[in-house]
């Protein structure tokens, strides 16, 4: 039987931004616990040239609701605002985009799947896209390596957290 597009993003988007919800409670505890100035975790990063902690919480946002809105509109372009720079204020938008996504009827988001539609960088870039395309092959992707960068930047910080804290609620049976 064949998957649904909804089916292939939408229950396992949710299941991540739910362990990206956690971890933020996680980096927030560990913040107080050690005296730490949010700041500090907010703004680390993996390695120099990457974008800090709050940029890569902000596009697991960006990848999921920011992507069905896209779709719908028929072009994608990436957010350029500035991320939140306090934890309450991202989780607020993880939330945001978990309600959102619970929200989405699969039927919508099935019968977008062949539309064609662009991703565009103003003056740079043009790439035409399917939406099963999109969201497979790009949005997909950019989301899973944004909530992993956001698991390793807490490793990396100290923030004791584990594979099951990144899993999250797994869709066991029974």
């Amino acid at each position: 039987m064949p998957i649904s597009l909804h089916a292939a993003v939408v229950p396992g988007w949710l299941q991540i931004l739910g362990s990206c919800h956690h971890l933020i409670g996680k980096a927030e505890e560990h913040c107080s616990e050690r005296g730490l100035d949010p700041a500090e975790l907010i703004g680390a990063r993996l390695i120099e040239d990457m974008l800090p902690l709050a940029y890569q919480l902000k596009s697991c946002r960006v990848h999921t609701q920011g992507a069905i809105e896209g779709v719908r509109r028929g072009t994608f372009s990436p957010d350029m605002t500035e991320p939140p720079s306090s934890f309450p204020a991202l989780a607020a938008r993880i939330d945001e985009a978990m309600n959102f996504l619970g929200s989405l009827d699969p039927a919508e988001l099935d019968s977008l799947a062949d539309k064609e539609m662009a991703f565009v960088i103003p003056n740079r870039v043009h790439r035409k896209f399917t939406v099963r395309d999109f969201l497979l092959g790009f949005s997909q992707p950019n989301f899973y390596f944004h909530a992993t960068t956001t698991y390793a930047i807490l490793r990396s910080r100290g923030v004791g957290i584990g594979k099951i804290d990144y899993l999250g609620a797994m869709p066991v049976k029974g």
